[in-house]
């Protein structure tokens, strides 16, 4: 990494948010970070998803927003956003889903799910099958698509949301994902002390997400201490990991969540999971939020294309 890019980042990195007490204003800011969506650049729908009452969760209703290129009929891919469960903003993704949409030909769909501190675990997770099993019910109605080819995509904390809903959805026996794209998930989730993995400490104060910044979303995100060895919130804590669908694991050089991520893949091939796991060099956490031609997120975009089977799809 450049010297003096890798110097900016770490005096970046120095300016922890205190997230426990202001993850209010940690979102506000993430707001306006985010690049103004032109919405002339990708056809945009709502659906609003009526979810019943069910697996000790309430009745609610989940926004579900639609991205598509040209409009035309396509596969879908449900995404679920970043952001450790509680800062990411469903809008301020709409750009992303764009890009994702624009790059790969498949219609994107937008899981508004419940963000922590006032919903935590299991809101989230739980928001996220129940919207997947909803979609993949009615999605030849809805937009005219074989739920077969339906596949599941998140970066960051909605990369593990990805995973935890394919694994209820095997355990449930739900409508399974033909593939999930795992964009550096968040895959041991207790970062408190006695990590078991050294990217967490070698990585975790100079690239911008910080070992601190991961507490605080786990303990916001957590609902109790007894949370932590749950395998919904915690993938690693799993034992089994077979019957899981084609994965795309992808993971960044200077990301402390690379290791857990590496582990995670070594898991999914030792149980006979199809997988391709791509490790990004002089990649940080947050990269897949860049604009496509910034060179390391088109080289996502190049991976993410190649196991979907999908080119010449971007303009």
């Amino acid at each position: 990494m450049n010297k003096i890019v890798k110097k900016a980042l770490s005096a970046l990195s120095g300016y922890d948010a205190d997230l426990l007490n202001n993850y209010d204003k940690t979102r506000q800011f993430e707001k306006n970070a985010r690049p103004y969506y032109n919405k002339s650049s990708c056809n945009m729908m709502e659906r609003i998803l009526h979810i019943p009452e069910g697996n000790g969760m309430p009745e609610r209703d989940i926004l579900v927003r639609a991205f598509s290129r040209d409009g035309k009929i396509a596969p879908l891919m449900l995404f679920f956003h970043g952001g450790g469960f509680v800062t990411g903003d469903f809008d301020s993704y709409n750009p992303i889903c764009a890009n994702l949409a624009i790059q790969t030909g498949y219609k994107v769909l937008s899981v508004d799910y419940r963000l922590a501190p006032e919903n935590p675990f299991p809101a989230g997770p739980e928001d996220c099958y129940a919207a997947f099993q909803q979609i993949m019910s009615h999605c030849e109605d809805w937009y005219q698509t074989d739920p077969k080819q339906t596949v599941l995509c998140g970066d960051s904390a909605g990369g593990t949301l990805c995973f935890v809903t394919s694994l209820m959805a095997r355990d449930r026996g739900g409508m399974m994902p033909c593939k999930q794209l795992l964009i550096y998930p968040a895959a041991w989730c207790d970062y408190r002390e006695d990590v078991p993995f050294p990217s967490v400490q070698e990585n975790g104060t100079d690239y911008l997400l910080t070992v601190k910044k991961l507490r605080d979303y786990m303990a916001l995100y957590a609902s109790s201490e007894e949370d932590y060895k749950k395998p919904y919130f915690s993938p690693l804590r799993n034992t089994d990991f077979s019957g899981l669908p084609n994965t795309l694991l992808i993971t960044m050089e200077f990301d402390p969540l690379r290791d857990e991520d590496e582990e995670l893949g070594r898991r999914l091939y030792r149980d006979g999971v199809p997988l391709k796991y791509c490790f990004i060099p002089n990649g940080i956490h947050g990269m897949f939020s860049l604009p496509p031609a910034t060179p390391i997120t088109r080289n996502i975009y190049r991976h993410i294309k190649q196991f979907l089977g999908v080119t010449n799809v971007e303009r």
